[in-house]
């Protein structure tokens, strides 16, 4: 059983496997210098440089997300990114002083979705790149218009 909606199955390409794409992922970043998940499986630090594939961990209080089953019939998640390093609903900072960046990253296996608040993709596979800094967004968004 596929967790998506069927209005979302609607809007969302079959995933591709063929092609690696240039996306955009906001994370935390801690006192010790690494990055890590804002929500799900959050205590696992990504490696910049090395790809990483994405554990199904469904959580209460979030839809479950799952792009596609494996050959044993158990769901694989997928990595929340965007088409471009913007999210205004998800805070840089919060009250309890944990900072959140974006990450530039490579994702292969994706489902790309058409939202409202623009492109959003699940991926099973990400590769970190670099942390973008603020000059870094503003030529990204600059260059995408």
């Amino acid at each position: 059983m596929s967790f998506l909606t069927r209005k979302q199955q609607s809007i969302s390409e079959s995933v591709n496997k063929d092609k690696i794409l240039i996306v955009y992922k906001k994370v935390r970043i801690l006192k010790d210098g690494n990055t890590y998940p804002l929500f799900i499986d959050n205590k696992k630090p990504f490696i910049i440089g090395k790809w990483q594939h994405c554990e199904y961990h469904p959580k209460k209080g979030f839809a479950p997300r799952s792009i596609r089953k494996n050959d044993n019939g158990d769901e694989i998640g997928g990595w929340h990114s965007c088409s471009k390093p913007e999210a205004s609903w998800i805070a840089d900072e919060l009250k309890s002083g944990e900072k959140r960046v974006w990450l530039e990253c490579e994702a292969k296996d994706v489902v790309e979705y058409k939202r409202p608040q623009g492109i959003w993709y699940l991926s099973e596979w990400i590769k970190p790149l670099r942390i973008l800094s603020k000059d870094d967004i503003k030529e990204i968004l600059k260059n995408e218009q």
